[in-house]
């Protein structure tokens, strides 16, 4: 039990270090302290920690699946083994003592491997939704060096560099660029005959 558990505190503590990473690079490229190439070369090494993290991930994922099955199994022998006692006491074939002391053991070890089994179900939800798509939300935050430049890096102005982003490409898709061409070599073509 305390393999996979530790596992999981590890990779869990490995991934926040790596978000961590990710925004101070973020943060450095953002503000103009580095270069782009500069950039990317740590971008690159944060990739292949994460995917590193990812197959880690995959394989405590299988192992913890096998050990769910072995756990499910305990129980049912287990559950077995008590209602195999029950009956037999009922039918006079045990004595009160014997009962006693075997169904004790067995309901101690059934309610172990019940809370064992809660915590490894846990553990494995926990695991199929590790954070992965904070850390891709993480990367796109990195405001564009000509953004931050003509913005003076401030947070208000930014928005509205970004507002008027999307405020030109619906002007651009309302009225393409091709469309103006062509209306004025019609206009220039009608003009000249």
């Amino acid at each position: 039990m305390l393999s996979w558990k530790s596992s999981f505190e590890r990779l869990n503590s490995e991934y926040e270090a790596v978000v961590k990473k990710r925004q101070a690079l973020n943060n450095l490229f953002s503000s103009g302290r580095i270069s782009q190439s500069t950039f990317n070369l740590f971008d690159k090494e944060i990739e292949e920690t994460l995917a590193e993290i990812e197959r880690q991930r995959e394989a405590l994922l299988e192992k913890m699946a096998a050990k769910t099955k072995e756990v499910e199994e305990q129980i049912r022998v287990l559950e077995r083994l008590l209602a195999n006692y029950e009956i037999q006491h009922v039918g006079g074939e045990i004595e009160e003592e014997t009962y006693q002391k075997e169904t004790a053991l067995l309901s101690i070890g059934l309610e172990n491997a019940k809370q064992e089994l809660n915590v490894i179900k846990e553990t494995m939800e926990k695991l199929a939704n590790f954070p992965q798509t904070a850390e891709k939300t993480v990367s796109k935050q990195i405001a564009l060096p000509e953004a931050v430049a003509e913005a003076d890096v401030g947070k208000v102005e930014v928005e509205t560099v970004e507002i008027k982003t999307e405020t030109e490409t619906q002007a651009l898709t309302e009225n393409p660029p091709e469309a103006q061409l062509t209306e004025t070599k019609t206009e220039g073509e009608t003009t000249g005959n």
